[in-house]
């Protein structure tokens, strides 16, 4: 199981929770993935 080097929260942790524990665990490829899924790119469309 994937977890955070920095505060040692768990992939699927996040996922079930929707909460990540710090900002590295964003570095982790199944959050990323999960980031993008969710809002779809990384340019913002809105206003």
């Amino acid at each position: 199981m994937n977890k955070c080097s920095k505060c040692g929260t768990t992939v699927q942790e996040i996922l079930e929770t929707g909460f990540v524990g710090c900002e590295k665990c964003y570095d982790l490829p199944e959050v990323q993935n999960a980031v993008l899924k969710m809002y779809g790119g990384k340019t913002h469309k809105g206003e």
